[in-house]
């Protein structure tokens, strides 16, 4: 197999074709997907280019080992010593794989599908229905943001609301759920009550959203999930407070989701999708007339429901028809997209370099990745000089990095990571000092990476913006400073 036009191919590309490779190995079911799986743990939590570093590398049993025993020894709660060996053998079988003189790369020129691609452009001409719309919670980049479709249901459960659609919204909700969970007798009474009064509330107790109708005694709870699920025993504990705050009262409950999955305590849940919720809003569009900008943004919503929440038949066939005919293109363009993590990383290195100018740290850029933005101060050198040969774990004559961790583009912390490959006495004698005062969790004597020192995590979310980013990155700069104020006491014995 030609190794450059190997690493050309998207994860996807490669994945699928080394899965088909294995399960012709007469291998059971079970084994193709662990190996399939197991083969690009280096990949999945370092990056692609240590992926390919290790498995190409001219002394692959050493630099292989070391790549997997920092990974491992970073995103694994197992024994690490036990668990690098099964890797290796994993992707030392890969190894053999891609440089097998009979196995061929199909379509490995990624220039020509993207010339093939550009050329047939007007088959995009066909989503110009989809995306062609104004949309703005496109914009906002809200579409599957659990707390945002939760304020919008708000908003359209309020009777009293200026969205025009009076009290037709909880009416529907409130049908949807009085006949599996009320007596004939209270059905009528429940369906000809007066809904004007309710009251609804955001995030009571923790609650989604709870409506309240004082005038009927009547309440109804509903706890919304989109891309998460059900934890701590919630919808207990939420009965339980509405049980005791209002008693005497009415009381329904609605468990929400993409597709109206049973809840956990379906005695007193009742399960409801977003295509009821579909039906719904489209019903009670469809009967009023609605000032323009009030339509406007209900209509973005119901879009937003039917494409993104419960899904667009007639969307999927032609995506899937595009696909089918620029496969190995898309892939490559999917495989390369900006991303959350891309975008984070780049903030993260934007920062480190701004530190960099200043004389706070030094970031070595070549040792950056998506994953890890690796730099180093002048107090660590200080203590910890360089070896003469660039032969750490990181293939640097440094034998420590703090790596700014980016977790998935969804939060970053900095750690203080240690490598033993070729550490000279005196770096031994450094490593053992600060792991005497500051405990690695990794603690043999053979150690070959420990991170004895990591700051608080700090979460990113849709809201987050760059300069927010770069505030807490310098709060976690602090705890490195703090950190190393105590290694000089310490070192100053």
């Amino acid at each position: 197999m030609n190794i450059e036009n190997a690493k050309q191919l998207s994860y996807e590309s490669i994945r699928k074709m080394y899965k088909t490779y294995l399960e012709g190995q007469e291998l059971g079911r079970n084994t193709v997907q662990t190996m399939s799986g197991d083969t690009f743990y280096l990949w999945n939590n370092v990056g692609r280019d240590e992926f390919w570093e290790a498995v190409t590398s001219n002394d692959f049993e050493t630099d292989a080992k070391e790549a997997l025993l920092k990974a491992l020894t970073d995103n694994s709660t197992g024994n690490v010593s036990s668990l690098v060996n099964g890797y290796l053998a994993t992707l030392r079988k890969f190894r053999n794989y891609v440089y097998s003189d009979d196995i061929d790369v199909p379509e490995l020129d990624g220039t020509k599908a993207l010339k093939d691609f550009l050329l047939d452009i007007e088959c995009l001409d066909s989503l110009s229905e989809w995306t062609g719309k104004f949309n703005l919670f496109d914009i906002l980049r809200i579409t599957r943001t659990e707390i945002r479709h939760s304020n919008m249901l708000a908003w359209l459960l309020s009777p009293n609301e200026n969205h025009g659609l009076s009290d037709s919204v909880i009416r529907g909700f409130i049908h949807h759920v009085v006949t599996p969970f009320s007596e004939v007798a209270d059905v009528f009474d429940t369906l000809l009550m007066d809904c004007h009064d309710f009251v609804i509330q955001r995030e009571w107790h923790n609650i989604d959203v709870l409506a309240v109708s004082v005038n009927e005694k009547f309440v109804l709870c509903i706890e919304n999930k989109i891309d998460s699920n059900e934890h701590d025993n919630q919808l207990n504990r939420y009965r339980k407070i509405v049980e005791d705050t209002y008693p005497g009262y009415k009381k329904m409950y609605i468990y929400l989701s993409p597709e109206g999955i049973e809840a956990s305590d379906s005695e007193y849940w009742c399960s409801m999708s977003y295509q009821d919720v579909l039906k719904i809003v489209e019903n009670a569009r469809q009967k009023i007339k609605l000032i323009p900008e009030a339509g406007l943004l209900i209509d973005n919503y119901i879009d937003t429901i039917r494409r993104d929440i419960v899904g667009d038949e007639k969307l999927a066939e032609v995506c899937a028809e595009i696909y089918a005919k620029h496969q190995k293109a898309l892939d490559l363009i999917f495989e390369n997209r900006p991303d959350k993590v891309s975008n984070l990383a780049n903030i993260i290195k934007a920062w480190a370099i701004e530190k960099t100018e200043k004389g706070e740290i030094e970031v070595t850029l070549d040792k950056c990745g998506k994953l890890y933005i690796r730099f180093k101060t002048a107090y660590m050198s200080s203590i910890m000089p360089d070896s003469e040969e660039p032969d750490s774990g990181w293939s640097t004559p440094n034998h420590y990095f703090y790596e700014i961790r980016n977790i998935d583009g969804k939060e970053f912390f900095i750690q203080l990571s240690l490598s033993a490959k070729n550490i000279t006495d005196h770096q031994r004698e450094v490593c053992d000092r600060i792991n005497e005062h500051f405990p690695s969790k990794q603690q043999k004597q053979n150690w070959q990476w420990r991170t004895p020192f990591v700051t608080k995590h700090s979460k990113v979310d849709e809201e987050l913006s760059e300069d927010k980013i770069y505030e807490h990155l310098d709060k976690r700069l602090e705890e490195v400073k703090a950190f190393e104020e105590k290694l000089k006491g310490i070192f100053a014995d």
